[in-house]
């Protein structure tokens, strides 16, 4: 388990199997619990390549599909054109003042839970309840649940605020009026005594070095209710978000310490905008262009950027 404000390393290699062979490894470092942990993607551990002609599984030890990180090499059947990548999914909560419309979700025999259907308050309320005005877009803002919410005979852990995650009726915040869609992102690298810091991480490194290039990229016009074949209304930030933003990434580099010294760059992700060494890529135009007319899917791609800091 992690904690807000935790330093962590990522691991992620091709590993030996007990008993013979190899499979994908990833093991998380918590350097400020102390803690390790890890999952291997082998048979032995219940992994199975499933057909999809029957749906059964037959044990397999997965791998690297390529040996390097070139553009071209690639996962092939997900939204996004991505090999060795940081990837958030966004647009899965939206704070509310208080939700209504209640609703039983049953979990299995005997296992309940009441969940609500609408959002009440600011985020709802500038959106007009929904962006376009009616629920058209979203057919609900379920699962909603209140303030301390311990979610019936699951007795877990009370939620703090009352909110939704916006994916029960259709997959995500398709009005995009939740918190992911408004400029509140923490714009600090460090958090304070009353202010979250931002996301940072550092640049990712294969055997000791950093890779040479990189690109920024988005499926958000997957989900716009405006996107048309055509690539009009295919836009970053939505074109129907009430708060006209979107997330982005940034790059920090600190200057070499001494004469001999190297500089260091760490990457940050929400709306880190202004400060010493940053670039933030032209926001959000770093996500580039609409790519529908070659990939046949609205996504957008922005172009290769070589690494300052290898």
């Amino acid at each position: 388990m992690m904690n807000p404000g935790d330093q962590i390393t990522v691991h992620m290699y091709d590993a030996r199997v007990s008993g013979g062979g190899h499979a994908f490894e990833v093991v998380i470092n918590d350097l400020t619990t102390g803690k390790t942990g890890y999952m291997q993607a082998s048979a032995a551990n219940g992994f199975a390549n499933t057909s999809i002609l029957t749906c059964n599984g037959t044990p397999f030890n997965f791998q690297p599909e390529y040996a390097t990180a070139a553009k071209a090499n690639i996962v092939p059947w997900a939204a996004l054109a991505t090999n060795i990548s940081t990837e958030f999914e966004i647009g899965h909560f939206t704070p509310c003042t208080s939700v209504t419309s209640a609703s039983t979700l049953t979990l299995g025999p005997g296992l309940t839970d009441t969940f609500y259907n609408t959002c009440n308050g600011p985020y709802e309320a500038s959106a007009g309840g929904n962006s376009d005005g009616t629920r058209s877009v979203e057919p609900s803002d379920a699962l909603c649940y209140p303030a301390g919410d311990t979610h019936g005979s699951l007795n877990s852990p009370p939620d703090l605020v009352a909110g939704c995650l916006d994916d029960f009726a259709q997959n995500g915040d398709l009005d995009f009026d939740g918190s992911s869609y408004w400029p509140e992102w923490p714009t600090g690298s460090q958090p304070t005594a009353t202010l979250p810091g931002s996301f940072v991480q550092q640049l990712p490194t294969s055997g000791g070095k950093q890779y040479q290039q990189f690109f920024m990229q988005t499926d958000t016009a997957l989900s716009e209710s405006t996107c048309q074949a055509n690539g009009t209304g295919c836009a970053l930030p939505p074109p129907n978000a009430p708060g006209a933003f979107y997330p982005y990434w940034t790059r920090v580099t600190t200057p070499a310490a001494g004469a001999h010294g190297t500089a260091s760059c760490t990457l940050e992700f929400g709306n880190v905008s202004t400060g010493a060494g940053v670039n933030d890529f032209g926001g959000f135009a770093q996500y580039g262009s609409d790519q529908q007319p070659s990939l046949g899917y609205p996504e957008f791609e922005g172009p290769v950027i070589s690494n300052a800091c290898t």
